[in-house]
Order: C-alpha cells, then sequence, then structure tokens
C-alpha cells in the first residue's frame, strides 16, 4: 500500500475485523467501534462523549464488561475518531446487520459534524460477515468502496435521529423507505422495529427467538445462541447480548424460563406465552430502551409485524 493509505484510518464494527486488517495488510489506524446500539438508552441531543458516557453506563450494569475499561475504551474511541482530519480517508467496513448498520450510522453523523474535506469518507458495505471472510476475501473489498457523498450523509442524519427520537413514529418512517447510498438500512431499522414488544405476547422478536431456543430443549449456552440465531435473517446478536436476554427472561417478576445452564426449560407462563395464550406484559413491570424511546408501565408502545406499525 501507498503512504498515502498508511495514512487512513480505517473503522470497523469489532476485533474480529481489526485482526483480519493485520492480516490482509491492511495498512493504517484500526478503529473497532464496539457497541450495541440496538439494546438500551441512545438519547438524542447527546455529543459523542456524552452519549459514550450513558452507553458505558448501560453496558456495566447488564454485564457487558467492567465499567472502568468500558468507558476508558468509549473514550479512547472517540478520541481517535474526533482526529479524523489527520487522516488522508476514513474508510468505514460494516455489515448488512442491525448491529453494523446502528453503528454506521452514528460515526457518518458524527463525521458529517467535522466538515471534512468532501470526498475523504469511503463506505465498505458488505453483505457477508467481515470477521467470517478470509484476509484475501477482504482485501478484495478494499477497491470496491464506495465515497460518502452529501445525500448520503443527509440520509444518515435523518435515520440516526429517527433511531435516537423519543417517540418512534420516525423510525417507523425510515424503516419503511429506501436510503441512498445505505442498501441494508432499511432492512436493519425493520428489524429494530421488531424489538419492541409485540402485540398480542408482549415479547420481543429476539426475547421470543430466546424463548423458543430454550423450549427446543436442553442445550448448553452457544447451542441456544445458535437455535436462536438461525431464526434471523441477518444475525446481528452477540454472545453478550444473548445472555442478557435470557436473564431477563429468567430473572424477571414474571420469568419465562428457569433452571440453571445446559438445563433451562420455559415455566407455565412461559409456555402459555409461546403458545399464544397470555400477554407478557399483563404481568412485566416494563422499564427499557430501545433507541430514544423509554418503555415504561406509562409509555408503552407495542410492535404489530402483521401491519408493520406500532401501536401505542
Amino acid at each position: 500500500m501507498s503512504p498515502q493509505q498508511a495514512a487512513t484510518l480505517h473503522i470497523t464494527n469489532g476485533d474480529t475485523v481489526v485482526y483480519l486488517f493485520k492480516k490482509a495488510g491492511v495498512v493504517g489506524t484500526h478503529l473497532p467501534w464496539r457497541d450495541v446500539l440496538h439494546e438500551g438508552p441512545v438519547p438524542a441531543g447527546a455529543t459523542l462523549e456524552q452519549l459514550s458516557q450513558v452507553r458505558g453506563e448501560y453496558l456495566a450494569a447488564r454485564g457487558f464488561g467492567n465499567p472502568i475499561k468500558l468507558l476508558h475504551d468509549f473514550t479512547t474511541r472517540d478520541a481517535t475518531l474526533r482526529r479524523a482530519r489527520e487522516f488522508s480517508e476514513i474508510v468505514l467496513w460494516f455489515e448488512h446487520d442491525l448491529y453494523d448498520q446502528l453503528q454506521l450510522l452514528q460515526i457518518l453523523v458524527e463525521l458529517d459534524a467535522m466538515q471534512l474535506q468532501a470526498g475523504s469518507v469511503s463506505l465498505v458495505q458488505s453483505d457477508a460477515y467481515l470477521g467470517s471472510m478470509t484476509a484475501d476475501e477482504l482485501i478484495a473489498l478494499y477497491p470496491r468502496r464506495k465515497t460518502a457523498t452529501e445525500a448520503l450523509f443527509d440520509q444518515a442524519r435523518s435515520a440516526w435521529d429517527a433511531v435516537c427520537a423519543p417517540q418512534p413514529d420516525a423510525l417507523l418512517a425510515s424503516a419503511a423507505r429506501d436510503a441512498q447510498g445505505l442498501p441494508y438500512l432499511r432492512s436493519a431499522l425493520h428489524r429494530l422495529c421488531q424489538e419492541f414488544p409485540w402485540t398480542g405476547d408482549g415479547l420481543s422478536r429476539s426475547q421470543r427467538h430466546a424463548l423458543q431456543a430454550v423450549a427446543a430443549g436442553p442445550a448448553p449456552p452457544d447451542e441456544l445462541f445458535r437455535r436462536a440465531q438461525s431464526r434471523e435473517e441477518a444475525m446481528f446478536l452477540g454472545d453478550l447480548a444473548f445472555d442478557a436476554i435470557l436473564r431477563d427472561l429468567q430473572t424477571a417478576a414474571s420469568p419465562l424460563i428457569e433452571g440453571e445452564d445446559g438445563a433451562l426449560e420455559p415455566t407455565a407462563r412461559g409456555r402459555s406465552i409461546l403458545a399464544g395464550a397470555e400477554d407478557w406484559l399483563q404481568t412485566l413491570p416494563l422499564d427499557r430502551w430501545i433507541g430514544g424511546v423509554h418503555l415504561t408501565g406509562d409509555h408503552i408502545v407495542r410492535w404489530d409485524d402483521d401491519a408493520s406499525r406500532f401501536i401505542s
């Protein structure tokens, strides 16, 4: 690679791809983003640093890691992004799934606000999982990167504002239209809509997948994870996020699963909910964030998947 390419900032979803960058000889500064933005608060109006504080505290409380390390990693990450002007090019490497698409939106919005030189930001987007590629497959994507245009930045800002909004109306609108230059965004935002409690049983789609995985029979955690993810069109959950969902189902005031690791099974209520005979929200004290929407007993928003709309 040329000296100019050595002055490139490569941003991607996590450490597995960074390892492949090094193996493939992708020269430059490598920045893994590392945030599960589909879970927990992403409130509107926060600066990058303010949001990182919120995210770090939330992820620590959910068991994603040590709070000091999480906040330190976010601080280091954000400081690197703030140095974007020092690089000749910023290349964003992201996949088609919900996890990646939300990260991509956040980064595009932050870069747009820096008013960088036109043409300095480019995107590598893939409908295959980057971390599962060989080094040769990964590096083959590099020459096909696309320059981020003003229209693309505008689309990203609109979609990010919708994700962070305190009501889901704008999210629904964004999930219903294509975004120029962001071919995977529409389906990803639709999948985020499905994380709201559904009409009928009160479960999110991920919660339902986890409960169905447990109902299929006793299995170790990695097998439960595989069962649940096999139901996804585009897998996006990590194992820590899946473990947190299982804990929610097991430790809620109205638990849906019981037992020990490797021997989990649905409770009577869990089986009833899977059969469509009960609504979890009738017995569950709701307190959950999805993007900028804070769901509580006084603010319940449900997802009607048949009609693809929200019901308050």
